[in-house]
């Protein structure tokens, strides 16, 4: 009896101390995994700082050493945008599809996935993906933003604003939404429907303590002449985010103006980073203001070097230049031959102080000589205004210049009798009359076998060569 007895007491403090056991393991997992999640918040938070402080590639470190310790879409997601940021869009294109296929899940990997893929000119793929989740998730804001964006982009103005509207009408105040409701109107032109909801944005962002970013907006309202223009109307609800991630505009520099009287336009860097090229029309009658942007968000002031009226075309050098490998790769300045796909490669929405990451349009080479003014003629564009975006072939050789509707041509009058309906730019060796005869012995296309690049591969070569340009008066 006292022999079973004694089993059974000893059979109890086993069971007792494996149960201890099993709590202290189970504490010290839940410790490892708070340590853990703690690690993974402060590397977040400093990566975040270092991309407010434009340091994409330290960033880029933090969030990949934040997401090797442990599943974490937000320092994921943001690893994806310091490459775009820093210029690596091959790591940003693979990134963040492996990260929508590890977090399909979350919202924001699809909307950030559908963004990029427009931008590298899978536009109706992009929409499709959006369309199919903004089903299931119709008010979810980084979709809704992403969708918008695009939208816009593309000049799609009435679509957008219903989107926009709709969400509008059923959510409390969000600061990306109304920041792009604010794009929208600039695209339509409605002036006071701008200055209203980049206030109503600027209110809302500093109602959900992102004071960073309302300081751009206002900046903008401040230098408003007409002050009853401003309908400041105060509110008391404050803007929502999701897991700290929202859509945000590119961590780009601002344009340091000190006027809104501006006009902008595209252009694209040449000369080992010294030199823009542009249309004449945007620079003729600038101020004493010439600022440069390019794609990797990096600014720089500049002036007129020259200027040829009656082929439209400007150059502009840089007071500080570019690196120079910044500058257009494989300058050409003969008249493309055997050309039949190319594509434009710039920003969609050039009367726009916004940061914005530039796009890559598939076009058609309809025809390489028009007979006028040195044009040729393509099949599509960033839209009927857009100037000053380079123009390449599949290889990624420079062919031409978009040239705008607005822009003058010499001795033509009626454009459209002329040259009939279509977009236009001026071809490669109209530039020649442009640039310094040091650079011309330069200029000539590379001979050997033509190898077609990735579209990834293009993108990451030209995206610090093209430039958004704002012009004070």
């Amino acid at each position: 009896m006292t022999h079973l007895v004694m089993k059974k007491s000893f059979h109890r403090i086993k069971r007792v101390n494996l149960i201890i056991i099993g709590l202290i393991l189970t504490s010290e997992c839940f410790a490892v995994a708070n340590q853990s999640e703690n690690v993974i918040n402060d590397l977040v938070k400093n990566a975040q700082t270092a991309m407010t402080n434009r340091k994409p590639q330290l960033a880029a470190e933090l969030y990949e050493k934040a997401a090797g310790y442990g599943e974490s879409a937000e320092a994921e997601i943001g690893m994806v945008r310091a490459y775009l940021l820093a210029g690596e869009f091959k790591k940003t294109i693979a990134s963040a599809n492996l990260v929508a296929a590890e977090h399909s899940d979350v919202n924001d990997t699809t909307a950030l996935l559908a963004y990029l893929e427009d931008r590298e000119g899978q536009t109706t793929k992009a929409l499709t993906k959006l369309e199919d989740a903004l089903k299931k998730y119709p008010d979810d804001v980084p979709l809704v933003a992403a969708y918008a964006e695009i939208l816009i982009d593309h000049l799609a103005a009435p679509q957008a604003i219903s989107l926009l509207d709709t969400w509008i009408s059923k959510n409390p105040p969000q600061g990306d939404i109304y920041r792009l409701r604010a794009r929208a109107a600039l695209l339509t032109g409605n002036i006071q429907e701008l200055i209203n909801w980049r206030m109503k944005a600027a209110l809302a962002y500093e109602a959900a303590g992102e004071q960073q970013a309302a300081q751009p907006l206002r900046a903008w309202l401040s230098r408003i002449q007409d002050k009853a223009l401003l309908q400041e109307t105060s509110t008391t609800k404050t803007a929502t985010t999701k897991n700290n991630i929202r859509w945000p505009a590119a961590n780009f520099s601002d344009f340091p103006l000190s006027s809104n009287n501006t006009s902008s336009g595209n252009g694209f860097v040449i000369d080992k980073g010294q030199r823009v090229i542009t249309n004449a029309s945007l620079v003729v009658n600038a101020g004493k203001d010439i600022w440069v942007r390019n794609g990797l968000g990096e600014l720089r002031a500049a002036k007129i070097e020259k200027i040829v009226p009656d082929q439209g075309l400007a150059l502009l050098r840089l007071i500080t230049p570019y690196p120079s490998d910044w500058s257009l790769p494989n300058l050409s300045l003969q008249a493309p031959k055997n050309v039949r796909f190319c594509f434009v490669f710039g920003y969609p929405i050039t009367d726009n102080l916004e940061a914005s990451y530039p796009m890559l349009i598939p076009s058609v080479l309809v025809r390489t000589d028009v007979g006028v003014g040195n044009l040729m003629q393509i099949s599509d564009s960033l839209g009927k205004d857009n100037s000053g975006s380079p123009v390449f072939d599949q290889s990624g050789h420079f062919i031409g210049m978009t040239l705008g509707n607005h822009e003058p041509l010499k001795d033509i009058v009626d454009r459209e009798s002329i040259l009939g309906k279509g977009f236009f730019a001026v071809r490669a060796e109209a530039l020649r009359a442009l640039l310094p005869k040091s650079m011309q012995s330069h200029s000539k296309r590379l001979k050997g076998k033509v190898t077609n690049p990735s579209v990834e591969e293009l993108y990451e070569k030209l995206q610090p060569a093209v430039v958004s340009i704002i012009v004070t008066h």
